[in-house]
């Protein structure tokens, strides 16, 4: 028997090596089944029957995702939500409901003609009849979003009146009357008392738009390297020695007439040469500038993106005067004339960031060297540049501190620029009533008259209806300004800045004219009595009233009244303006995708009820028609 093991052991530990591992695996057979099987394989489980979505299912949605990453530039956000995210379940499921309510098409709800779907189909890789069906699925989304967010809440007459609202134009003459200061002095008490409420709140924040808090502030100094100053250099050299200007002329002679021995130097060739030389001797003056400034540092330490300086760095760095002279010194610059390097300018003491980009021609000077600024501009400007120092929550992406000069800056007539900030005091609320006392003053003598001026309201629109807007505007030492257009929105999406020139800020007061204009009726304005058309509206965010004359409207066109009302965007824009948020967060919440999984008992093969987030992090968003 021994020896019959001993010949046969390797086929034996072969078959039983294969039995066990079969007894091993098959607990595990349905889901390796699953997870490797055909197009059949069972994805996940849905509804009261457990319904099966099979692999062939999820690789449309995939699909389907993939072609919706590749447009979403080009896609509008859907109503509600906005967008479905990344996940595979919410926008199955979404496409699920869309097509219970019937709101599926067939290929004209895709939205595109079949030559724009081969062409885009080039594009992006991706077969036409999927981009087709992709499309539709998103289309019937949209309706269904659209429907749930207008169904049972907005009758027709009631969105075309809030569209009105929100797309009309009215165009108005008005006459702005602040509430200038009065003579009188605030009681001591009351500025204590303004102080304690809005030292430490933002200007424009507070009441009446109150608020003391100091901005970021810094005291700067700075040197101009003009490009006149370069030119004159180059030009005193050419005067004492034309030989190099005659090499040049020889080395771009087909670029010039032709050269006669013992002719003069034509202007045409001095002026081409001066423009090179001065490119040339530019950036050379400006790294100059820089190692003259760095080399009094150079070993010292960082500490997170900064320079650590010594206590007595102020006496160590070299001054803007210094370099000036070694400057001129070193490229032959000239220190007179109108066309000298002019001398060192200092700033006003603790000017805030918007001051400092009014200085005078330096302001408009930048850098590209450290990527886009915070508002999109390829170029970082001196404000822009101040605004990131250390001390004012800068993390080193620009190399500005204080007491050491900044990256060299260049202006479009291509000056450069030294700067180097000597004073900083990061915002705060103000030490004491000293500091904010002259502007708080004001503000209570304006709110004094304030109060005056809205008892006035009835006997200032009777003397604009007798008398006429331009006499109102005479008898109160104002002007008549426009007549300007006003309007809420400019597409159901897209607010329209509520700024309104001489006053300020304030969509109420332009949502009063557009709501007076619909009053009038659809008749146009210039038909309807002057003293109809014209209204009295206080503006207390900005302390001033407004006396207004309507003149014409542009109303919403049926067309687009019709075109936004089918894409479902007036509906949920009235609702989000409704709960206070583009988002509608109070709907959207109920199209979470944990909201769909519980509606519809979608549970994932291999999870249970209560735990069906396993989405890979790479899936996406999209789904089959059912």
């Amino acid at each position: 028997m021994n020896r019959l093991l001993r010949k046969y052991n390797r086929i034996l530990l072969s078959v039983f090596g294969v039995g066990l591992m079969i007894v091993f695996l098959m607990p595990q057979l349905p889901e390796l089944l699953q997870q490797f099987g055909g197009q059949g394989s069972q994805i996940a489980i849905m509804g009261k029957d457990g319904k099966p979505v099979t692999r062939e299912d999820w690789q449309i949605v995939q699909q389907q995702v993939q072609i919706l990453q590749q447009m979403d530039t080009t896609l509008s956000p859907l109503p509600i939500i906005g967008t479905v995210g990344n996940d595979l379940d919410r926008y199955y499921l979404l496409v699920h409901e869309a097509n219970q309510a019937g709101l599926i098409g067939g290929m004209a709800s895709a939205g595109i003609d079949p030559d724009s779907i081969l062409a885009l189909s080039s594009q992006i890789g991706f077969p036409p009849a999927a981009i087709r069906q992709t499309l539709i699925n998103y289309s019937g989304i949209r309706r269904y979003l659209a429907m749930v967010a207008s169904s049972g809440r907005l009758s027709d007459r009631r969105i075309r009146h809030e569209a009105r609202r929100m797309l009309d134009g009215v165009d108005t003459k008005y006459v702005v009357v602040p509430a200038e200061p009065v003579d009188s002095q605030p009681d001591t008490a009351d500025l204590a008392t303004h102080f304690e409420t809005y030292a430490n709140v933002e200007p424009g924040e507070g009441e009446h738009g109150f608020g003391y808090r100091l901005p970021d502030r810094a005291t700067i100094e700075w040197l101009e390297i003009p490009t006149t100053s370069i030119e004159t250099a180059v030009r005193t050299d050419i005067a004492s020695d034309d030989v190099d200007v005659r090499k040049y002329w020889r080395r771009n002679q087909a670029r010039f007439d032709p050269i006669e021995p013992g002719a003069d130097v034509p202007e045409a060739v001095i002026e081409a040469y001066v423009q090179d030389q001065v490119n040339n001797v530019r950036p050379t003056i400006g790294r100059a500038a820089g190692d003259a400034l760095r080399t009094p540092r150079r070993g010292f330490e960082t500490s997170s993106n900064f320079v650590v300086l010594p206590e007595d760095w102020s006496s160590k760095r070299i001054s803007l005067a210094s370099l000036r002279e070694m400057l001129a010194d070193r490229f032959n610059l000239p220190l007179e004339g109108s066309a000298s390097l002019p001398q060192p300018q200092t700033s006003d003491t603790l000017i805030d960031i918007a001051a400092m980009s009014q200085l005078p021609r330096i302001s408009a000077a930048g850098t590209d060297r450290y990527g886009r600024a915070a508002d999109g501009n390829s170029s970082r400007s001196l404000a822009h540049m101040v605004g990131s120092a250390r001390e004012f929550g800068g993390l080193g992406e620009v190399p500005v501190q204080l007491g050491i000069a900044g990256p060299i800056l260049e202006d479009r007539q291509q000056n450069l620029w030294v700067f180097r900030m000597i004073e900083a005091d990061p915002a705060r609320p103000p030490h004491n009533l000293d500091e904010v006392r002259d502007g708080m003053t004001e503000d209570l003598q304006r709110l004094a008259r304030w109060e005056i001026l809205q008892s006035e309201l009835d006997s200032m629109l009777a003397a604009a209806k007798g008398d006429g807007l331009d006499a109102f505007a005479a008898a109160n030492a104002q002007t008549v300004q426009g007549p300007r257009a006003f309007q809420r929105y400019l597409h159901p999406s897209i607010p329209r800045p509520a700024n309104i020139a001489g006053l300020g800020t304030d969509q109420a007061v332009i949502d009063a004219l557009i709501d007076r204009s619909i009053e009038l009726g659809t008749a146009p304005l210039k038909d309807t009595p002057a003293s109809e058309r014209i209204l009295v509206l206080p503006s207390d965010a900005n302390m001033a009233v407004i006396v207004a004359q309507l003149e014409s409207r542009t109303p919403l066109q049926q067309d687009n009244y019709d075109r936004f009302l089918e894409q479902g965007v007036l509906g949920s824009r009235i609702l989000a303006n409704e709960f206070g948020g583009q988002n509608m967060n109070d709907l959207a919440e109920v199209f979470s995708a944990d909201a769909l999984r519980a509606r519809h008992n979608f549970v994932r093969a291999g999870t249970t009820s209560d735990d069906t987030s396993d989405e890979p992090a790479s899936e996406s968003a999209t789904a089959p028609t059912e």
